[in-house]
């Protein structure tokens, strides 16, 4: 399989973001998690969680998270030591440019080329920065890696979140490395559906709004 590194237009409106301010709905974060309603039709997108950034120019990009493939790091570099011994499973990141590829990682200084999405996590597709992260297997579940990305034109995934496709959950570190992926869908489904807490409803509102939910999803 013949990968390249992405370097161009994406990197740029990935960078291009990372000063983003953050408001107060998660749609409208910088940075936030979609979790696909299960009805979706779309295969690349059916019981999906998205890693999304909303550039300042165009449209939001991501990577999904919960989508292993049966390629290994090492199918794809059969020729290099330095991943002989490691058996990091490739995540199919979305549609776009299937035949690139990017990796989410966590890194205590800033890359010369990745996009930091919050905390001390990045995203990148520079084959420099992977040369690093291929140096130090001891962070390996601090290393995620994704071939193609999902991206959306400006305006079309508002619509599809209005259109109920989607849920929008606020941005959560540990979805991207921690939880497990064979789970992960069922798991922040759960929580994007779970009856909210409003502020100074009653006992009586709360059980009769828990138990309007409960009929709805039988």
């Amino acid at each position: 399989m013949k990968l390249r590194f992405l370097f161009s237009a994406l990197f740029v409106a990935l960078t291009a973001c990372a000063a983003g301010s953050l408001l107060a709905q998660p749609e409208d974060e910088r940075v936030f998690l979609l979790v696909s309603h299960p009805d979706m039709m779309d295969p690349n997108f059916a019981r999906s969680v998205v890693l999304t950034v909303r550039a300042d120019a165009g449209g939001p990009l991501g990577v999904i998270l919960n989508q292993p493939t049966s390629v290994t790091l090492r199918d794809l570099y059969p020729d290099r030591d330095d991943v002989a011994k490691r058996d990091d499973v490739v995540f199919f990141g979305g549609p776009v440019q299937p035949d690139a590829l990017l990796f989410a990682f966590r890194s205590a200084t800033k890359p010369p080329q990745g996009l930091l999405v919050e905390d001390n996590i990045y995203i990148s597709g520079n084959s420099a920065v992977l040369e690093e992260l291929l140096r130090h297997p001891e962070h390996a579940e601090d290393q995620r890696f994704f071939v193609g990305y999902s991206g959306w034109a400006d305006g079309q995934l508002e619509a599809e979140i209005e259109q109920g496709g989607w849920y929008v959950l606020p941005y959560d570190t540990a979805a991207v490395f921690a939880m497990d992926p064979r789970s992960m869908y069922e798991q922040l489904l759960r929580r994007a559906t779970v009856p909210r807490m409003e502020a100074g409803a009653s006992p009586r509102r709360l059980s009769m709004a828990s138990a309007g939910s409960s009929r709805l999803q039988h």
